[in-house]
């Protein structure tokens, strides 16, 4: 479905969509356990030379997406993150395991990336903590990557009253994108889930596509996207 040509969604496997189409960015929120890449080999090719693919990961297959990416033709890797969570496996015998890993490759250089988007507020300026605001580190000494709440605020429920799995907050997904995109760019998500990429993107204008399987939840975000 299209509506005003700036996203469209589709509720199928998404190796069976074949649209001729270029993107400026992909992310993909992956089922992790899932070591079947076809669907990374079918996509790349529809990244435009400079574009950004995100995969949003954790300790199941990182190292296998990576070595995968690193493979394909022209990618080069820009950044590895870690974001922390509140949940996660709690082994008895070795560390805890409380945290998504973020994999940013690009075809070829990326073309743009605005720092000055992923700053964040000097919170102690002209307070009894920091009387003259003065700042002595850069404002990213004060996070680690991504260190933002893990509870997505924009929460969607199914039917049968449980949530949506898997649902990223758009807080995080603002910081990895903004960065990264322009106005107008097109925005590719293969797993679109209840459609929070989605929502960022029109938000912020820019272009969506997006393919869910679950067709419950693929109702569930249409939904979201038409009520904005």
């Amino acid at each position: 479905m299209v509506r005003e040509t700036t996203w469209e969604i589709c509720n199928i496997d998404n190796m069976r969509y074949n649209n001729p189409f270029s993107v400026d960015c992909i992310f993909a929120d992956y089922v992790y356990e899932n070591l079947d890449f076809s669907w990374v080999d079918k996509f790349w090719p529809k990244l435009i030379e400079g574009g950004i693919f995100v995969a949003m990961t954790d300790f199941h297959s990182v190292f296998e997406m990576g070595c995968h990416l690193k493979q394909l033709p022209n990618a080069e890797l820009v950044n590895h993150l870690v974001w922390k969570n509140e949940w996660g496996n709690h082994p008895k015998d070795r560390f805890h395991q409380c945290f998504d890993d973020i994999l940013i490759f690009s075809k070829g250089k990326h073309k743009i990336f605005y720092s000055d988007r992923i700053q964040i507020a000097k919170a102690t300026v002209n307070t009894k903590l920091n009387p003259s605001g003065r700042q002595t580190k850069t404002a990213t000494a004060f996070i680690s990557d991504i260190c933002l709440t893990t509870t997505s605020k924009e929460r969607v429920k199914k039917s049968d009253g449980h949530l949506v799995r898997w649902q990223k907050p758009i807080a995080l997904i603002q910081r990895i994108l903004d960065p990264f995109t322009n106005d107008g760019d097109t925005v590719f998500d293969p797993f679109m889930g209840s459609g929070s990429v989605g929502e960022w993107c029109i938000r912020n204008n820019r272009k969506y596509v997006g393919i869910e399987y679950d067709s419950d939840v693929y109702a569930l975000a249409k939904e979201r996207l038409e009520g904005l």
